[in-house]
């Protein structure tokens, strides 16, 4: 699309530099006939070329100055949609392919009154986003009763009703982890390190989705406990507007974070805890 956009562009530029060359030097100039005819807006006298309708000079100019200028803001209207709107559906990394079609319509709030409660919290939350709030929000509880199809939900109605578009992005943790490592031998890859903290530091509105999964993963090993801390640190020490899923307690959070990281993903919390019990049923359980 970008590149039909440039070559039309180019086109429109080359027709209005052949008409501020001063004389023309075409063929057809010889052939050019000038009219008693005024133009109504210009009053200047019309111009007839063979086999063609009678036109304006003046007209001809502004129609081809509108055109650039539309050619120019449907290339800037292009690149602002990916560097908004279209990065959740660009960019968005899932571990389960399914969650994608998640919205509020499609979340069973009758499953149990906790589970309405929290529908309608989270949907009272993305209200406030809109309305220009900056504060953290954490979903946990148990799994399977869905946190994470809650917390996408707020991004997609919070895409679409911006009254300026915005950036959202949901990552799952443990996906993402496992991409920048695979990053590591393939430097040119979108997937590495600096190139997601850049990413997730910078949307307006970001889920990290199942926080505490990429441990239970891992070796019991240090160094890569640290990395995973530092990119999230990274991503986190520039935020003040991210919503974050994880099965586990604050308890449990405290025993895998270090304090600097669990500050930053507790920022402005206090209000914004959304929490799942064993009242609202999995949804993902099959009895047999």
């Amino acid at each position: 699309m970008i590149n039909g956009i440039i070559k039309h562009k180019e086109v429109v530029n080359r027709m209005e530099e052949s008409t501020s060359k001063g004389p023309m030097h075409f063929a057809l100039l010889d052939q050019v006939q000038k009219l008693n005819q005024k133009c109504p807006t210009h009053h200047i006298p019309m111009i007839r070329l063979p086999g063609k309708e009678p036109f304006c000079p003046e007209c001809q100019k502004e129609k081809i100055a509108q055109r650039n200028q539309k050619v120019t803001q449907d290339a800037e209207t292009y690149w602002h949609r990916r560097k908004t709107t279209d990065v959740l559906s660009r960019d968005s990394i899932f571990d389960d392919p399914d969650l994608k079609t998640a919205t509020f319509g499609t979340y069973d709030k009758a499953a149990s009154p906790e589970a309405e409660t929290n529908w309608n919290m989270a949907r009272k939350i993305a209200y406030d986003y809109l309305a220009g709030a900056k504060y953290n929000t954490l979903f946990t509880g148990l799994p399977g009763r869905g946190k994470s199809h809650l917390a996408l939900a707020m991004l997609k109605a919070i895409n679409e009703n911006a009254k300026t578009p915005v950036s959202c992005l949901f990552v799952s943790i443990n996906e993402l982890m496992r991409l920048i490592k695979s990053s590591f031998d393939y430097p040119d890859s979108k997937y590495t390190e600096q190139n997601m903290v850049d990413l997730l530091g910078t949307v307006d509105f970001l889920v990290l989705d199942d926080l505490g999964s990429e441990s239970s993963f891992q070796r019991a090993s240090r160094e890569a406990s640290e990395f995973t801390q530092n990119v999230l640190f990274g991503v986190l020490n520039r935020r003040n507007r991210t919503i974050v899923t994880t099965n586990l307690n604050s308890r449990e959070l405290s025993a895998i974070y270090n304090p600097k990281l669990l500050s930053r993903i507790e920022k402005g919390i206090k209000g914004h805890i959304v929490k799942f019990t064993e009242v609202t049923p999995d949804r993902r359980s099959v009895e047999f």
